[in-house]
C-alpha cells in the first residue's frame, strides 16, 4: 500500500551501504563517464577563453569580442535542443563521440591558427562549431548513465562519484589556464592552453568510442 504519511515511506527506503558503493566504484562505465563529463567540461572552459582570444590574438574590439561571447551563448541554446533531437535518432554514446570529435577538432585548429586578421571569418565558424559540440555534449553525456547499463538501484550513488570527478576542471582549469597564459603571453599562451583543451577533447573521444562499443555490443 502506497498510502500513508511521506515519512513512512522514507524509514521504510532501504539505505545505501559501503559494500553499494565499492560495487559501483568498480564498475568501468562510472570511470569513463567520470573521465567524459571532466574532458567535456574541460572544453568548456576553453570555450570561455574564447573572448580574450579574440581580443588579444585579433586585435578585436571589446564589442566584437563581447559578440562573439554572446553569440556562444545562443549557440549554447540551440546546439543543446539539437544534440537531444540527435541522440534519440542514433543513440545518446554515438551522437558524444561525434561531438567530442568536433570539439577536439575545432580546439586544434585553434591551437594552430595564427591571429592574423584576415583569419577572423575562420575564427567565428570554428567558434560556433566548437560551441556547438561543447554545449551539444552539456546537453546529452548523461544520458550515457542508463545506456552505459548502471542499475537503477546505484544510480544516485554513480552520478555522485561522477560527478565530484567530471567537475574538477571548476578547480585545475583557471589556475592551469592563467599559469600558460602567463608563462607565454600573446598567441603563443593561447595556443599551448587549446592544444591542452584539444589534448583532453581527445581523451574523451576515446573514453565516449569505448562506451559506444560496449553499448553496441550489449
Amino acid at each position: 500500500d502506497d498510502s500513508g504519511d511521506p515519512d513512512d515511506w522514507y524509514v521504510e527506503r532501504p539505505t545505501i551501504t559501503s559494500r553499494e558503493v565499492f560495487e559501483v566504484l568498480k564498475l568501468p562505465i562510472v570511470w569513463l563517464l567520470a573521465i567524459i563529463i571532466m574532458t567535456a567540461y574541460t572544453g568548456l572552459w576553453g570555450a570561455i577563453y574564447f573572448t580574450p582570444f579574440a581580443t588579444d590574438v585579433f586585435g578585436l574590439s571589446a564589442v566584437w569580442g563581447g559578440a562573439i561571447g554572446t553569440g556562444k551563448l545562443w549557440v549554447a541554446f540551440l546546439a543543446a535542443i539539437a544534440a537531444g533531437f540527435v541522440a534519440d535518432k542514433i543513440g545518446p554514446a554515438k551522437a558524444v563521440v561525434g561531438s567530442f570529435t568536433l570539439m577536439t577538432a575545432g580546439f586544434l585548429v585553434f591551437a594552430l591558427l595564427p591571429g592574423a586578421p584576415d583569419l577572423v571569418p575562420l575564427l567565428v565558424i570554428n567558434v560556433a562549431i566548437v560551441s556547438c559540440a561543447v554545449y551539444a555534449l552539456r546537453g546529452i553525456y548523461f544520458s550515457l548513465l542508463e545506456t552505459g547499463g548502471i542499475p537503477l538501484a546505484v544510480t544516485g550513488i554513480a552520478v555522485g562519484i561522477v560527478s565530484v570527478i567530471g567537475y574538477t576542471p571548476d578547480v585545475f582549469m583557471p589556475v592551469l589556464g592563467g599559469i600558460i597564459l602567463d608563462a607565454s603571453p600573446g598567441v603563443e599562451g593561447y595556443q599551448n592552453l587549446f592544444f591542452l583543451v584539444a589534448a583532453m577533447s581527445f581523451v574523451g573521444t576515446v573514453a565516449a568510442y569505448l562506451v559506444y562499443r560496449k553499448t553496441k555490443v550489449a
